[in-house]
């Protein structure tokens, strides 16, 4: 094909088609032949020849290289104008490498050099090279790592998706000037930018992954942050490639001592700082235990500390001028963006009652299932939805099911399990915290732990990585079955026996919780000494277990609150006194007149109240959102409904002044009165 080049001129120059058409190997090699004759410009062989001396081919051997004529592979970081073999010992593509040969790295940048020997030279930018070219597993997402110094003299490395370059190619000239390259302005320029980005081809490849966390890599699992990788370090180099700037907190300032000394060592002796703090270690272990999204919510009242701990928590991977702490204010999508963005780390989210009550049993859900929605594509075709695993740590003054109720919404179980509410307060009189290491208020400490997480942050969760990652390599086997283990001791000393697996699932989200804070002592991360996660940990769980009131499942206590809140609200107003009603002589029904009317009641032998419920109100407004005849069943089992014949849970049961009706017979326990709970047949 013939090239198209960036036009000096104001009218474009379009290629002839009888050239563009069928350029076959002999024009291939007419191509090269006149390109490698051409006249370079003054003063440029010897740096041209250097720079294509990576991509050397002889004439006419497009389609196939011998061994001897396969590129060699250059050491260290090159220049990145040299030629691609892609492994297979195959040479760059014929017209890339002619066109290479217009591209010339000075000292004050890159220039190109039109085919026109009349026209003058094109300084397209400042220094910079292209060192690796990148692509993932799958042999999609192809990109170049680009690499370049800004005036300040710090280095910028860059794994730009080529993707970015269809259309005008605006986002790459943005980034790289945001990042202090120098872009030449004028269009012809930045047309010889857009081509070199295309053409040029390193030798060195890198694997690209799209968000940090947990991936294979050649010798081993590795952990990938956006600047740097740990794990085995042998075969490619892998590292997190996204289209456009990757905004991210997982910024390190101070050292690990730094962090120990002014955060760590406050954090002792407060049972909801070491929680949050053992969590933000433990995120990176949901992968290694097989386990799903999830976290805790730490809820209470405002101006209690409930945002120190998400900046303590936060300082453990990273922060900046804005935080590590991110909103529950924002749309499904938006979160999504966030959480995906935050895979096999900490998602710290601040002000649950912020979230729109409407989708936030929706967004809670969709977050601790760890996928996104599934969306088309341009083409029709679907497109990767996203996904994470993420260790969630948030704050709210209200809990998720009831914001969700505010929407008119209903919890759902698996909600509730996943992300768990833990009282902020600690009881003990200054809110959350419980030892002030000799502030004089609550309010000072607060004050005192939020600056010094402010200064040192993101160097702990480094040296946790290291130490964790080198472990991996040692035993990977042997390190998941100590999280096992552990898990299994944490299980049989706090959870009382009969416990369903709702109590059992959350019982291991903190026991994993508990894995993180010990094993980041462990490798002298806290400077806490051994137990002391564990010890803190245990008593939140016991904390919330208390108030949760049951070891049963959810949706058991959620119908059974349901009865008696509806009785609790309406056993004055909607229930007719069942001695009371009658017909006199005419057949007029005389007694009490009840306007929507749910039932009738009874007073047993000890005077107090049985409740009896139409089928109609007992599923449409008592159950409702829940599955009816579960609820029916849990009350019988409980002693607190009188089941009906034959398998029925409804009893036909004739009802003064209207004959048989068939009721939900709601035993006085039911409320906690007190009776025998005796029955009369049902007849009044």
């Amino acid at each position: 094909m013939d090239e198209e080049e960036p036009q000096a001129a104001a009218s474009p120059r379009k290629p002839s088609r009888a050239k563009s058409e069928g350029a076959g190997p002999d024009a291939v090699r007419a191509m090269r032949a006149a390109a490698t004759d051409a006249p370079p410009p003054p003063n440029v062989e010897g740096v041209r020849e250097a720079l294509l001396h990576a991509t050397e081919v002889k004439p006419g051997d497009v389609g196939a290289a011998s061994e001897g004529d396969k590129p060699k592979r250059r050491k260290g970081k090159g220049g990145g104008n040299g030629g691609d073999d892609d492994g297979n010992g195959r040479p760059p593509d014929a017209t890339a490498e002619i066109l290479l040969r217009q591209f010339e790295q000075r000292d004050v940048g890159l220039f190109w050099f039109p085919p026109d020997s009349s026209k003058p030279k094109v300084h397209v930018c400042g220094p910079i090279a292209a060192i690796a070219r990148t692509r993932d597993d799958h042999g999609e997402n192809w990109g170049v790592l680009l690499t370049w110094k800004d005036n300040d003299g710090r280095q910028h490395e860059w794994p730009m998706p080529r993707a970015m370059l269809a259309g005008g190619g605006d986002g790459v000239r943005e980034y790289l000037l945001s990042r202090g390259l120098y872009v030449a302005p004028d269009q012809v320029a930045r047309q010889a930018l857009m081509k070199w980005l295309s053409i040029v081809a390193p030798i060195d490849s890198a694997r690209c992954v799209g968000q940090v966390g947990w991936h294979q890599g050649p010798a081993g699992l590795v952990f990938v942050l956006p600047d740097k990788v740990y794990g085995p370090a042998d075969g490619e180099r892998m590292i997190l490639q996204s289209s456009g700037s990757v905004v991210h907190a997982f910024n390190e300032v101070g050292s690990v001592e730094d962090w120990r000394r002014e955060v760590g060592s406050l954090c002792a002796g407060n049972t909801r700082l070491i929680l949050a703090v053992a969590a933000a270690f433990a995120a990176s272990l949901l992968h290694l235990a097989g386990d799903e999204s999830g976290g805790i919510n730490f809820q209470g009242a405002s101006r209690i500390g409930k945002s120190t701990t998400l900046r303590v928590a936060g300082s453990v991977w990273g922060g900046g001028p804005q935080g590590y702490t991110r909103n529950w204010r924002a749309t499904a999508n938006g979160l999504e963006s966030v959480a995906a963005a935050h895979s096999d780390a900490l998602l710290a989210l601040d002000e649950l009652g912020q979230m729109d009550p409407r989708e936030a049993g929706e967004i809670a859900y969709m977050l601790a299932n760890g996928s996104g929605k599934a969306r088309a594509g341009r083409d029709g075709g679907a497109r990767h939805a996203l996904y994470w695993r993420a260790m969630i740590v948030s704050t709210g003054e209200t809990s998720l099911a009831e914001l969700a109720q505010e929407g008119g919404r209903r919890a759902k179980a698996g909600q509730e399990v996943r992300i768990v509410d833990v009282p902020a307060d600690a009881g003990g009189g200054l809110g959350l915290f419980e030892e002030l290491h000799g502030s004089e208020s609550a309010d000072a400490f607060a004050r005192r732990i939020k600056d010094a997480a402010g200064r040192c942050y993101g160097a702990p969760i480094r040296a946790y990585l290291a130490g964790l990652t080198e472990r991996l390599a040692r035993d990977k086997d042997g390190f998941s079955d100590w999280l096992a283990k552990r898990r299994t001791d944490f299980v049989a000393r706090h959870v009382p026996e009969g416990a369903t697996g709702q109590v059992l699932s959350v019982a291991g989200r903190f026991a994993l919780i508990a894995s993180g804070g010990e094993l980041a002592s462990a490798l002298g991360v806290t400077g806490w000494d051994a137990g002391i996660a564990d010890w803190a940990v245990a008593l939140c769980f016991k904390e919330w277990l208390d108030r949760r009131g049951t070891v049963g499942a959810w949706e058991d206590e959620t119908g059974l609150g349901q009865v008696r809140v509806f009785i609790e609200a309406h056993g004055s107003s909607r229930f007719e006194n069942w001695e009371a009603n009658h017909r006199d002589l005419a057949g007029e029904m005389k007694g009490e007149k009840i306007i929507n009317r749910a039932g009738f009641k009874r007073a047993n032998d000890a005077g107090a109240w049985e409740y009896f419920i139409t089928p109609e109100i007992f599923k449409g407004e008592i159950c409702k959102g829940l599955d009816a005849r579960q609820v029916a069943r849990v009350l019988v089992e409980r002693g607190f409904l009188v089941p009906g014949g034959g398998g029925k849970f409804s009893r036909s049961l004739t009802v003064p002044g209207y004959g048989k009706l068939r009721l939900y017979h709601l035993r006085a326990e039911i409320m906690g009165d007190a009776g025998d709970g005796s029955d009369d047949g049902g007849k009044g």
